[in-house]
């Protein structure tokens, strides 16, 4: 009978087993506090939980990702490790590190095989054509090789695309991964809402916190705040209000109603009217693509936010000096610019200063229309009316229209990559959302469409296909929609 409790004391799972290990961690943690920082341990630590969490549930490497890139983090602000030379930043390592588990567990796994979808070639085509552009560059000297590994870097998160697809395999996974989403956009939405309602004298977000400046007129009381996250808020915002078009009213719908609100309200305080405009095109095709009851509800609804906005202007008309008078004031001042002629005729600076790189940009992909001038060209001469000696960066090798960037970058080819990765996604979504009949998902497949079709459309004026804050947003929407399409798209029961 002792000999048989102490063989059990001796098992993974005996207490004098787990008295033993947990003793032994115990000294070897003491006695890396004696050796080193007590900060070093603590981090080190952090990250062998981390890592283990991770490869658990690899959907948290995903949202590790976009809260260091897409949130109210800034890229200057996360710490790096150095690896000969070669400095990696904490989402950098998140992203190598998937990927590495992708062909570790393909080698090893004899069950794990390799998901393929109708949008691999094409972003594999799209990278491929941008990368030899880009070597092709360093090659002729004509690119610095440094200025073109920030870019690559930025250009690598393309790939969360196939994290997802290839690591995102369960029902569970995906809803973590959507929850973990929409849970970072509302945070983000609610430090940009306080943001504005403290305004710039206490700073909750680094980066561009600034007054507001339309046509040279400037509201000093108006403050516009520009964070990296909101991609994921556009994204959230386009998604959650088709969620709740085709989901049915459940109890406490309220409360997403109200996380939609509070999304539109942060979009509001960006005052990016290429957004505005984009979100406006998408909501107008969005009457078109649903049918029967869904279209009477938007209908409705869209009925009670002329109401709502009716009402608002009586209250400002009443109280003309008030913070949400002067709000709606600048809003309405920015968003009819839009459609003034008086805008394309030489009077807004910020659209005469996209004309200028337009002009210069035609002219660098004429001369290198083939295969681009790589990434971190340098493709027009400095031009006093757009540069000052004071500019912290080189806008020389800055655009704001995201097509022609692309051209200049990788050429015809590449640009026409992008078209067929975008045009099989667009087919895909607006061809399968209706076959899926869980209707969380149904709405994440539409809205994940027409959030990158408004990113398309915005991208004339802005460089989302290139900025570090959209490129894992954009493989993210592909990714889970493609996972949704391959795994949901039969009947099921509702979530």
């Amino acid at each position: 009978m002792l000999i048989q409790s102490l063989k059990k004391s001796f098992t993974l799972k005996g207490i004098f087993f787990q008295v033993t290990i947990a003793s032994l961690s115990g000294f070897l943690l003491g006695v890396a506090c004696v050796l080193f920082s007590g900060l070093w341990v603590l981090g080190i630590l952090a990250a062998v939980l981390a890592i283990f969490a991770i490869l658990k549930r690899p959907e948290l490497a995903v949202l590790g990702i976009l809260i260091a890139t897409s949130s109210i983090v800034f890229e200057d602000q996360l710490p790096m490790l150095s690896v000969g030379g070669i400095s990696l930043h904490i989402p950098d390592l998140l992203l190598l590190g998937m990927l590495g588990l992708i062909i570790v567990r393909w080698l090893v796994e004899p069950k794990f095989k390799l998901v393929h979808t109708p949008l691999d070639w094409p972003m594999l085509v799209f990278l491929g054509v941008t990368l030899l552009s880009t070597f092709l560059a360093i090659y002729q000297g004509s690119v610095v090789a440094e200025e073109a590994r920030r870019w690559i870097r930025v250009l690598a998160y393309y790939l969360t695309f196939f994290m997802i697809t290839n690591l995102v395999r369960e029902r569970q996974q995906l809803n973590n991964l959507l929850n973990g989403l929409f849970l970072l956009a509302t945070m983000v939405a609610t430090v940009m809402v306080a943001q504005y309602v403290l305004g710039q004298s206490v700073a909750l977000l680094p980066g561009r916190v600034e007054s507001l400046n339309t046509q040279g007129v400037d509201y000093a009381e108006i403050t516009r705040i520009l964070p990296p996250g909101l991609s994921i808020v556009l994204t959230v915002f386009v998604a959650s209000l088709c969620c709740l078009l085709l989901d049915e009213f459940k109890p406490f719908g309220w409360l997403k109603f109200t996380q939609f609100s509070l999304l539109g309200l942060a979009l509001i305080f960006t005052f990016l009217r290429s957004y505005w405009g984009a979100l406006l095109i998408v909501l107008a095709l969005l009457v078109f693509i649903v049918k029967g009851s869904d279209r009477q509800k938007l209908i409705t609804w869209g009925l009670g936010a002329v109401l709502g906005a009716m009402i608002l202007i009586l209250g400002v008309t009443l109280t003309p000096g008030s913070k949400v008078a002067g709000l709606f004031g600048a809003s309405s001042e920015r968003i009819s610019t839009i459609f003034q002629l008086e805008t394309y005729q030489g009077q807004d600076d910020s659209f005469n200063w996209r004309v200028i790189e337009n002009q210069y940009a035609v002219i660098a992909i004429q001369e290198h229309p083939l295969l681009g001038m790589g990434m971190g060209f340098t493709y027009r001469p400095w031009d006093r009316r757009i540069d000052t000696p004071r500019d912290v960066m080189d806008f020389r090798k800055h655009i704001h229209n995201g097509h022609l960037w692309i051209m200049l970058q990788s050429g015809l080819l590449g640009y026409l990559s992008l078209a067929w990765l975008s045009l099989v996604f667009f087919y895909r979504g607006f061809s399968s959302w209706q076959k899926i009949t869980n209707t969380r998902f149904r709405g994440i497949v539409l809205g994940f469409t027409l959030a990158y079709l408004a990113v398309v459309i915005a991208a004339f004026v802005n460089s989302s296909f290139t900025q570090w804050r959209w490129t894992p947003v954009i493989g993210l929407m592909m990714g889970i929609n493609e996972v949704i399409l391959a795994k949901f798209r039969q009947d099921e029961p509702e979530a």
